[in-house]
């Protein structure tokens, strides 16, 4: 590209006018975000789901205990599911973040 009608068209005869727009390297972008450690992804999903499981069969149990193990799960695991979708595990990444990409 002629640089001269870049730079005429940017005012670069003009003091008053805009000069052109820096160019900047993409490579130094600070959006571009790190690979996470799936070993620790792992670990940080069972440390949210264990107690979650937990928590949730001793809170349905008095409801849930004359049913079969498997009606029983049924209902346990979409509900676990979902709390670990939008409530626990958006929580744990935000506060582990960082350690999950080291």
């Amino acid at each position: 590209m002629n640089e001269g009608i870049v730079s005429h068209a940017y005012g670069a005869d003009e003091p008053e006018l805009p000069s052109p727009p820096a160019v900047t390297d993409i490579r130094l972008s600070p959006t571009v975000p790190a690979p996470v450690r799936l070993w620790k992804l792992w670990l940080l999903t069972v440390c949210g789901i264990y107690p979650t499981i937990v928590l949730l069969g001793l809170a349905t149990n008095p409801v849930l205990e004359n049913l079969y193990l498997p009606v029983r799960l049924a209902v346990l695991v979409p509900a676990t599911a979902a709390a670990m979708v939008w409530q626990i595990m958006p929580r744990l990444q935000r506060r582990c973040g960082a350690w999950l990409t080291r």
